[in-house]
């Protein structure tokens, strides 16, 4: 049996299953929203933030950086697409294993817009050094 189904109604579905629809109710969990998004996108925290907010009613960026830095019910980390997101902590087995089954390729960048093994090593170094002169 075959299901066609329309533009209008894989639209209509996306909207609804990513809260753009129809938010859910106030007091909705955080990282419930994140997981129904499949991530949110941080490469700048504050379009995360964003992100996450038209998708409720009463949250704020306070409640999303709690869920993140003091409820550690939000993990900030490579996620879909190899960019930075935010992943509910209870799912991060599931997306660790499901993102290594990606195969991975040659790096898009020209040679000489990377860096090399020895530079990431002054670059590792560098930062221990000024890490430890902070304590």
């Amino acid at each position: 049996m075959t299901v066609t189904i329309s533009w209008h109604e894989a639209s209509t579905r996306r909207l609804e299953r990513q809260f753009l629809a129809n938010p859910p109710s106030e007091g909705a969990s955080v990282p419930g929203i994140v997981s129904a998004m499949l991530g949110a996108h941080a490469q700048v925290l504050s379009a995360a933030e964003l992100s996450i907010g038209v998708r409720s009613w009463g949250l704020t960026r306070a409640d999303i950086r709690t869920a993140l830095w003091d409820d550690r019910s939000l993990v900030k980390t490579h996620g879909p697409r190899g960019t930075v997101h935010l992943l509910p902590a209870g799912e991060l087995p599931l997306w660790t294993a499901a993102l290594t089954a990606i195969p991975s390729g040659a790096s898009p960048f020209a040679p000489d817009a990377r860096i090399t093994q020895a530079q990431a090593q002054e670059i590792v170094t560098a930062i221990g050094t000024r890490w430890t002169g902070c304590a």
